[in-house]
C-alpha cells in the first residue's frame, strides 16, 4: 500500500513538472513528505528535475542535503540529476565535485557534466571530459552516445577549432552515428562556427530525411559567415523541396537579406512572413525592425515596430539603433523613454545605440544627461558602453571628460585604449595620446593597429621624426608595421617629416595596400614637391586595380598646382567628376582655384569659383586674394578680398593681402586705407609661431 502512494505522489509530481507547474510540483514533494510517504529514488530523480526549473537554487541544494541524508546519492541516476542540476544553475564547481566523487559513472552522468560544461562555455573543460572517456575506458563506445557527440560538437564550434571538430565528427563516423539527425546537425553547426561552410555543405546535403532545424543550421551558417546570397538561396531551395519556414528561418534570412544593394529582397520576405503569420513573433518582428533599420527606410521601421503585439528589449534596442544610424537621436530619446516607461532596464545595446546617434551630430548635452543614466544603471563602466562615450566626448572635442570615462571602464580592452588615444589625436593631444599608448604598452604585451596607427598619427601631427622612428621600430617588432593601418599611418608621418624616401620604403614592403595607402604616398609627394612621382604613382594605383577616392584627386590637384602642370590639373579634375563621378569637394575647388591662380589664370579662377558649390567659403576666396597678390591683379583681387570681407570680416589674412596688394601697386591710399579699416574693425594680426624638436629637451 505505501509503495503503491509512492507512485501515486511520484506520477502527481511528475504531471505537475510536465505541465510546467513547478511550485505546484513542489509543492507535492513537500506534502507527500507531511503525509508520512518516504519517496523512493524515481521520486528524488523527478524532483531534482523540477528544482533544475525552479529558479531558487538553495531549493535544489536542501534536496541534495535530504538525499544524502536518505542514503539515495548513491543511485546512479540520482547523481547524474544533480549534476545537471547544478550546471543548470551555473554551479559548475559542485557539480564537477559530485562527479569526482561517485565511485562509478553511466553514460548519463558524463553526459551531465559534459552538457555543464559546453552550456556554461566552458569548451576546453568539456573537450577534456571527452577525451577521458575515450583514454581511460575500454567500453567507450557504450558510454558516447548521440548526445554526447552533439555537445562535444558545439564546444567545438565554440572554441572555433577545426582540427578538434574534425576529430569528433571522425569519432561519429567511426562509432556509426554520422547518418544521425542529431549528430549531422551539431556537426553543420561547428563546421560553421569555424568557418568551414564547404565540409558543412557536404554534411548538410548527405543527410538524407533532414527537418526544418537541419535547413536552419545550414542557413544559420551561410549568414553568419557572410555567405548572404547562399543563404537566401538554401531558403528558396528549402521551400522548393516542401519545408515550411519558421519563425528562426525568417530571423535568419531578414538578417541576411541586409547585405543585399537594397531592401527589396527583404521586403519579399516580409511578405512571406505575412503570409504565414509569423509576423506576431516578437524575434521575427525585431528582425524586420531591424533590415528595415539597415537600409534606413524610417518609416518601415516604425511602422514593423507600430504594429509588433509584443515587444521585448531587443525590440527597443533595434528601434533606437535604426534611429542611431540616422543621427535622429531626439527619436532614439523618445524610445528610451518609452521603453523606461513600460517597466523595462535598458542594457549596454541600449546605451551603445543612444551614444551612437549622438556621435552623428556631436549632440553632447544629451549624451552627457544619458551618461548619468549610464552610472545610475552601473553601466558606465561596461566595455562597449565606456567606449561610445569616450567616442561621444572625443568628438565633441572634450578629451578630459573622455578620459574620465575612459577611467570608469572596467578592465579597459584594446578597442578602449584605441579609441582614448584616438580621440586624443583627433583633438590635437598628440602628447596625452602617446602617454596612454605608453601606459597601454605596459599593460598588454602586444599592441594592436588600430592603437598603433592612432599614436603614429598623434606623432605626424608633432612631426617629431626622434619619436616616429621609435614607434615605427616598436610595430616593425610586433609584426604591424606591415598592415593597411599601421603601414599607412607610417607613410602620412614620415611624408610630414619631409622624408619621402623612408614613407616609399614603407609602402613598398606592404603585402597589401588599399586606397588609403596609396593616397598617403601621393599626398606625401606632393606636399614634399615630388609632384611627377605623385602623378606616376596615380598611375600605378590605378593600373593595379585600386580605384581612387576624393582624397587620392586633392593629392593629384595639389601636385599639379604646385608642379603649375595647369592642363594636366584641368583633366584630373574632369576625370574625377565625370569618369570617376566623384562629387568636387571644398578640397577640390581649393586646389583647382590655387592651380589656376598660380599660373595667372585669375579670371577663370574666379569663374571657377562662382559656379562651384563652395562660392560662400571665406577660405577659397582668401586663396584666389593670395593669387592676386602674387599677381598685382587688384581688379579681380578687390572683388576676391570683397567676398573675404563679407563672408569672415574678422580675418586677419585677407586685410593684409589686400593691403599688400594695393602697396606693390604703389596706390599708397588704399593701402592705408584698408589698414585703418582693419583697425577699425578691431583685427589683429595674427602672431606666427615655430617650434622645433631637440635630443635634450624634446619639443619645443
Amino acid at each position: 500500500m505505501l509503495e503503491t502512494n509512492v507512485v501515486r505522489w511520484t506520477s502527481k509530481i511528475t504531471g505537475n513538472a510536465r505541465r510546467g507547474l513547478i511550485d505546484q510540483a513542489l509543492a507535492c514533494f513537500l506534502q507527500m513528505r507531511h503525509a508520512g510517504i518516504e519517496p523512493n529514488a524515481i521520486t528524488y530523480s523527478v524532483t531534482i528535475s523540477v528544482c533544475a526549473q525552479s529558479a531558487r537554487p538553495s531549493l535544489g541544494t536542501s534536496l541534495h542535503c535530504l538525499i544524502l541524508k536518505k542514503g539515495f546519492s548513491n543511485q546512479l541516476f540520482v547523481s547524474s540529476g544533480l549534476i545537471s542540476m547544478y550546471s543548470k544553475h551555473d554551479c559548475i564547481k559542485e557539480a564537477r565535485f559530485l562527479f569526482d566523487d561517485m565511485p562509478e559513472r553511466d553514460d548519463a552522468a558524463w553526459n551531465s557534466m559534459i552538457a555543464g560544461y559546453s552550456q556554461r562555455g566552458l569548451n576546453e573543460e568539456a573537450w577534456g571530459l571527452f577525451c577521458s572517456i575515450i583514454n581511460s575506458r575500454e567500453n567507450w563506445k557504450l558510454l558516447v552516445k548521440d548526445f554526447t557527440l552533439a555537445t562535444v560538437l558545439k564546444a567545438c564550434g565554440g572554441l572555433g577549432c577545426s582540427r578538434i571538430g574534425k576529430c569528433v565528427h571522425g569519432y561519429a563516423v567511426k562509432i556509426g552515428f554520422d547518418s544521425d539527425l542529431f549528430v549531422s546537425v551539431s556537426t553543420i553547426h561547428m563546421y560553421c562556427k569555424c568557418g568551414i561552410l564547404d565540409l558543412a555543405r557536404r554534411v548538410f546535403d548527405q543527410i538524407e530525411n533532414k527537418d526544418i532545424v537541419a535547413w536552419n543550421t545550414m542557413i544559420t551558417g551561410y549568414a553568419q559567415n557572410c555567405y548572404e546570397e547562399e543563404a537566401i538561396e538554401l531558403f528558396y531551395q528549402m521551400e522548393f523541396e516542401g519545408f515550411k519556414p519558421n519563425d528562426t528561418t525568417f530571423c535568419c534570412v531578414l538578417n541576411a537579406s541586409t547585405a543585399m544593394s537594397d531592401s527589396a529582397v527583404g521586403r519579399c520576405f516580409h511578405a512571406k512572413v505575412l503570409k504565414l503569420g509569423c509576423s506576431m513573433d516578437v524575434f521575427v518582428a525585431t528582425a524586420l525592425v531591424d533590415m528595415y533599420s539597415k537600409f534606413y527606410d524610417i518609416k518601415d521601421v516604425e511602422r514593423a515596430f507600430g504594429e509588433m503585439s509584443k515587444r521585448n528589449l531587443v525590440s527597443f534596442n533595434a528601434l533606437i539603433t535604426g534611429f542611431s544610424l540616422r543621427g535622429k537621436y531626439e527619436q532614439a530619446l523618445r524610445v528610451y523613454s518609452e521603453l523606461q516607461s513600460e517597466g523595462m532596464e535598458p542594457d549596454s545595446f541600449t546605451f551603445v545605440g543612444l551614444f551612437s546617434a549622438f556621435s552623428v551630430y556631436g549632440t553632447v548635452v544629451e549624451g552627457a544627461q544619458v551618461h548619468v543614466h549610464t552610472i545610475k544603471f552601473g553601466l558606465d563602466s561596461d566595455i562597449s558602453v565606456g567606449n561610445s562615450i569616450v567616442n561621444l566626448y572625443s568628438k565633441c572635442g572634450l578629451s578630459d571628460s573622455a578620459l574620465e570615462a575612459f577611467e570608469s571602464i572596467n578592465g579597459p580592452n584594446s578597442a578602449c585604449w584605441a579609441g582614448i588615444i584616438s580621440g586624443f589625436t583627433q583633438n590635437g593631444e598628440g602628447e596625452k595620446a602617446l602617454v596612454q599608448f605608453c601606459k597601454m604598452h605596459k599593460l598588454f604585451d602586444k599592441t594592436d593597429e588600430f592603437s598603433s596607427s592612432s599614436v603614429i598619427k598623434a606623432v605626424s601631427s608633432w612631426v617629431v621624426v626622434e619619436q616616429g622612428r621609435h614607434l615605427h621600430a616598436h610595430v616593425m617588432k610586433s609584426g604591424l608595421d606591415r598592415t593597411i593601418y599601421v603601414g599607412s599611418a607610417l607613410i602620412d608621418m614620415y611624408s610630414k617629416c619631409g622624408m619621402v624616401e623612408d614613407a616609399w620604403k614603407v609602402l613598398s614592403v606592404m603585402p597589401e595596400k588599399n586606397a588609403v595607402s596609396w593616397n598617403s604616398m601621393i599626398t606625401g609627394y606632393a606636399q614634399n614637391g615630388f609632384c611627377k612621382e605623385a602623378l606616376l604613382l596615380f598611375q600605378e594605383m590605378t593600373s593595379s586595380g585600386i580605384l581612387p577616392t576624393a582624397v587620392t584627386f586633392v593629392g593629384i590637384l595639389f601636385a599639379c598646382s604646385h608642379a603649375g602642370l595647369v592642363e594636366e590639373g584641368r583633366n584630373f579634375y574632369n576625370l574625377m567628376v565625370n569618369y570617376y563621378g566623384i562629387p568636387a569637394s571644398m578640397e577640390h575647388c581649393t586646389c583647382m582655384v590655387d592651380l589656376l591662380g598660380r599660373a595667372g589664370y585669375l579670371e577663370e579662377a574666379e569663374a571657377f569659383l562662382l559656379n562651384s558649390s563652395f562660392s560662400k567659403e571665406p577660405g577659397i576666396w582668401g586663396s584666389l586674394l593670395s593669387a592676386c597678390r602674387i599677381h598685382k591683379n587688384s581688379d579681380v583681387g578687390s572683388r576676391a578680398a570683397q567676398h573675404c570681407l563679407f563672408l569672415d570680416p574678422h580675418s586677419s589674412s585677407s586685410y593684409t593681402n589686400l593691403s599688400n596688394m594695393y602697396a606693390s601697386k604703389e596706390l599708397w591710399s588704399e593701402a592705408s586705407r584698408i589698414r585703418a579699416l582693419m583697425k577699425e574693425m578691431g583685427v589683429e594680426k595674427e602672431p606666427g609661431c615655430s617650434w622645433i624638436e631637440t635630443l635634450r629637451f624634446g619639443v619645443q
